[in-house]
């Protein structure tokens, strides 16, 4: 079990203020700061660098807290293990995943695997993707599964589909019979987005920065993307997104999904992670197998041209 030093510092670290931390803890700000400075005495070493706008990690304290956050995870892991041995307990099973994904492809996999494993219990976080790879990092959540370009370290990509961005129309948009279109071609038109945070507004953003010509018109922008769809299906915005997650109104005809030239929007994928550092219970581990496959059938099921499998399952 991690010690209350170790809790209180992998708060700072989550935070990054000791403020903050104590916010997040309820307790005192010396509290927290004599903590950390016994852990400092302990190591021989400098944990953090104060600075004026928070704390940041030395290379002594990354290592602590890769040690941290491993012993955090046993000790969940532990406890979860024993308190389903003498409660007869569901296993739960953890998951990070942003919005659409979790609303649209999440669902039939998650009711098809309790059919058979009623033993088992969910708890499906939304997130955006950076969040998601923290909390996997932090041990908060067991499977991610996050649109990405580059989860960074600490993170094992277990499967990736390729979910390349394209513009979302309905069918009487002047753009819906293109067969591909660039970016500047979306310049005259309303343009719905979700907000920061998203891979798809990554995107979008950085090369928009690039371009020439008009400012676009986002003319509306939303933390959800339920709010956006409801918005593009009534046929005032186009909207950029995947389309794993749109696949039921574009087969409906509903909506249009156009190719975007732009080589950056094709390298976007659907990826199922996990945490390095993390030995996943064998029931978690098993539904990662039982995930893997169904996004594998889900991808040979789908009418062609939606989206599209990764060559290969990568183990990073």
């Amino acid at each position: 079990m991690l010690s209350t030093a170790h809790r209180y510092f992998l708060e700072v670290v989550r935070g990054g203020s000791i403020k903050d931390a104590a916010a997040a803890l309820h307790v005192a700000p010396s509290a927290i700061s004599r903590q950390i400075a016994k852990l400092e005495h302990d190591c021989g070493a400098a944990l953090f660098e104060r600075r004026p706008h928070g704390m940041v990690l030395t290379r002594a304290g990354e290592l602590l807290a890769d040690y941290a956050r491993r012993a955090a995870m046993d000790s969940e892991h532990v406890l979860r293990d024993i308190r389903s041995l003498r409660h007869a307990e569901l296993t739960t099973i953890r998951i990070g995943s942003n919005e659409a994904v979790a609303r649209n492809v999440l669902p039939r996999i998650l009711g098809a695997y309790r059919d058979r494993h009623p033993e088992v219990a969910f708890q499906v976080h939304i997130a955006s993707p950076g969040v998601v790879t923290q909390r996997l990092r932090d041990g908060a959540i067991d499977v991610g599964l996050a649109f990405s370009l580059n989860p960074g370290s600490g993170i094992d990509v277990r499967y990736d589909i390729v979910s390349p961005v394209r513009a979302i129309m309905v069918p009487g948009h002047p753009l819906a019979a293109r067969g591909s279109v660039s970016l500047d071609d979306l310049r005259p038109y309303p343009i719905a987005l979700t907000d920061s945070g998203t891979t798809v507004r990554l995107l979008f953003d950085n090369s928009a920065a690039r371009g020439d010509g008009p400012p676009f018109d986002v003319a509306y922008s939303s933390n959800s993307s339920s709010v956006i769809r409801a918005i593009v299906e009534a046929g005032h915005a186009i909207t950029l997104a995947g389309e794993i997650t749109l696949a039921q109104p574009l087969a409906s005809g509903a909506l249009v999904a156009v190719a975007l030239r732009q080589p950056g929007f094709a390298e976007r994928t659907l990826q199922i992670q996990t945490a390095s550092h993390a030995t996943l219970p064998d029931a978690t581990e098993r539904f990662v197998r039982h995930l893997i496959q169904a996004l594998s059938a889900g991808v040979a099921a789908t009418p062609s041209g939606l989206f599209s499998e990764s060559e290969s399952i990568q183990e990073n």
